[in-house]
């Protein structure tokens, strides 16, 4: 008779820690189901969209290479409606962006600036990649600089920049300053793109080498207004000397 009682007081004391626990219990088995389909869904969904942008961004570049890089209007017409395609439904993901940087860079190439800037400009207002916006970023000054629109152009290269692209900026804006007959601000600004460069980059020195170099010596400013006083102090104790003669 005790062992039945206390079989009945474990059911019963199983019961009162159900009724006590069991909808937690329940509704956090269905939250981690949840989540772990939620997470195979939302994977599944991201392979799919991935390999869906994948497939369109093959068709665009099979477009744009044609001809050895040289696309008739058909073709570049294809490469173009894909790129929008890309922009429209992928916007996000990186196959967009380079898309655009392609067409901008097909684009300055042919001398259509308007193009080439309106792509790149989709590129820094859309994509969520740091690397392919900066480069876009840089590339948009060059496009705005060659437009005229060189003041436009060096405040898109303003802020700091990572140490990949620093030298890069820094050259862009010594470019833009030649352009705008800025001549010391432009040697500075090589200078300061000679100091940055990165081991890998190591290249690109003798082309900054020459760039300063072809802007001429720095003046020497300190030196000459130095050279300019001293003939004025000599004037002045050669007057003093005439003075104290002409009194004697």
């Amino acid at each position: 008779m005790a062992d039945h009682l206390t079989e009945e007081e474990q059911i019963e004391s199983l019961k009162r820690w159900w009724k006590e626990n069991g909808t937690g219990i329940v509704t956090g088995v269905v939250l981690a189901l949840a989540g772990y389909f939620g997470w195979q869904w939302w994977q599944g969904k991201e392979r799919g969209e991935a390999e869906a942008a994948s497939n369109v961004y093959q068709g665009f570049v099979e477009a744009l290479s044609a001809n050895e890089g040289k696309p008739d209007n058909k073709q570049l017409t294809t490469a173009q409606s894909l790129a929008r395609e890309l922009k429209d439904d992928y916007a996000k993901r990186i196959y967009a962006a380079q898309a655009s940087l392609q067409l901008a860079a097909l684009a300055a190439e042919k001398n259509d600036l308007e193009t080439a800037a309106k792509e790149l400009q989709w590129v820094v207002d859309n994509s969520d990649d740091d690397a392919l916006t900066l480069l876009a970023k840089r590339r948009l000054a060059a496009v705005k600089a060659a437009r005229g629109e060189t003041n436009e152009a060096l405040e898109l290269l303003k802020g700091d920049v990572p140490p990949s692209f620093a030298a890069l900026y820094a050259e862009t804006r010594g470019d833009i300053l030649v352009q705008q007959g800025d001549k010391d601000a432009a040697r500075a600004a090589y200078q300061e793109a000679r100091a940055q460069l990165l081991p890998e980059q190591a290249a690109s020195s003798r082309l900054l080498d020459l760039k300063i170099e072809g802007l001429g010596e720095a003046p020497q400013a300190t030196d000459e207004n130095a050279q300019d006083e001293a003939p004025a102090e000599q004037a002045d104790d050669a007057s003093e000397a005439d003075k104290e003669s002409n009194a004697q």
